[in-house]
Order: structure tokens, then sequence, then C-alpha cells
């Protein structure tokens, strides 16, 4: 039977401290993810950080189990606190979505993971480093998020040119010279040709800046093509 007076007096005497910190610092990162319009957004951030905490903190105040002196099992919060690291990976991996060559998630399903981190810390009583560890998160964030604003990536792309076969030489050499100009860099060609018509595939390495839209027109005015694409390689 449950001891209703007993629990009464641990509830009373709770320090609600990691509880409080749990879901700020875990509410703070995870606010930050739903702004970004991520599946893991806050209330996932706050439930991984407050129970990380929370087992760990149990672990802690669990006496040990003696069976008269034959048994004996301790309660390790190091190795639970492991467990809670390994298997909280699961969590953040059903964060990543790939569609095509773009990968999303992998930052919320780190952020996943860190925050369990967090609660681990928490849980051991380790607040001052939990709070500079949150925060040093949280910078890095927002500010990293701005300076990748900046950064133009590497993108690889398929640039498909279609149109009468007598015209193929010509084209190539246009279209190269095109690329070129716009610091696209051909890494393979794809040729398909027949008495009437030819096929011709650029696979190109570019920075993300390029204008697909401005590219295509310019192939068009410049070249005697019948369909001209620029597709994503997937």
């Amino acid at each position: 039977m449950i001891e209703y007076e007993k629990v009464f007096a641990q509830l009373i005497a709770l320090d609600f401290t990691p509880f409080a910190l749990a879901i700020l610092l875990g509410g703070a990162i995870g606010l930050e993810r739903e702004f970004h319009g991520r599946p893991a957004g806050l209330r996932t951030h706050i439930m991984v950080c407050l129970s990380s905490a929370l087992l760990v903190q149990a672990s802690r105040w669990a006496p040990d189990l003696t069976d008269h002196e034959t048994v004996r099992m301790v309660l390790d919060p190091n190795r639970l606190a492991s467990g809670i690291v390994t298997g909280i990976g699961f969590l953040g991996a059903a964060a990543v979505i790939r569609s095509g060559d773009i990968v999303r998630g992998i930052t919320t399903g780190a952020c996943v993971w860190a925050v369990a981190g967090i609660g681990v810390i928490i849980g051991q009583g380790q607040y001052g480093l939990a709070v500079a560890g949150g925060l040093t998160m949280l910078l890095v964030l927002v500010a990293f998020d701005s300076i990748f604003g900046w950064v133009k990536p590497v993108i690889y792309r398929r640039l498909l040119v279609r149109g009468a076969s007598a015209g193929l030489e010509e084209v190539n050499e246009q279209v190269r010279s095109l690329l070129a100009a716009r610091h696209v860099r051909v890494q393979d060609i794809t040729l398909s040709k027949n008495p009437a018509t030819y096929e011709l595939v650029f696979h190109v390495r570019c920075r993300q800046h390029i204008s697909a839209p401005a590219l295509l027109e310019e192939l068009s005015r410049a070249l005697p093509t019948e369909q001209t694409e620029w597709t994503r390689i997937s």
C-alpha cells in the first residue's frame, strides 16, 4: 500500500532546481529549433532534457539493494548517463530528413542529443556547467546561423541541352564557354545522338549563388536549342 504521508513528505523535501533548469535550458534550445520549423521543437527538447535529469538524479538517490548480504546491486549514475546519451541518438536520427541531395535535420538531431547531455549534467548536480553549456550551444545556433547566410556552399547540378544534331559541336563549345564564364566547373558530359537530334548532359559543380533562371535564359538566347533543363543530382 502506498504511504501517502511519506510520498507527500518526499514531495515537500524535493529540490525543484533541476526541474526548472532542465525546462529553461532545454526549452531555450527547443524554441530556437521551433522558430526554424523543425519537427523536434520546444516540447521535445524540454522532455528530453527533463527526463534525462530526472533519471540521473533518481539513480543518485536510490539506495543500494541488498538481499541477506548475498546479492548486492548498485545503481550507477554514470552507466545510466551513458545509456541515456546512446539511446537518445535514435530519437535524434528520426529528425533527419533527406530529399534528393538536400539533407535536413542534422543540426536538430545534434540538439536533441545535446540537451540529453545537459539533462545528465543537471541530474548530477553540476548546475553551473549545465548553464554554461546550454548558453554556449544556444549562442552557436543563433550566431552561426547568421554567419552561414554569407557562405555559398558547393552544389552539384545536371544541365541538359537538347537540339538539332547539325549544331552539336557549336552548342558544346558555347555551353562550355558560358559555364566557364560563370565559374561553373564541368565534371562530366554524357552525349546521346541520332540523325535528327542530340542530347547533351553536363554534370557540373558550382556555388549555390548561381542563378538557374538567368543561366537558362542566356543559353536559350545564345544557342539554337530545343530544350534546356537545370536539375539537382539526387
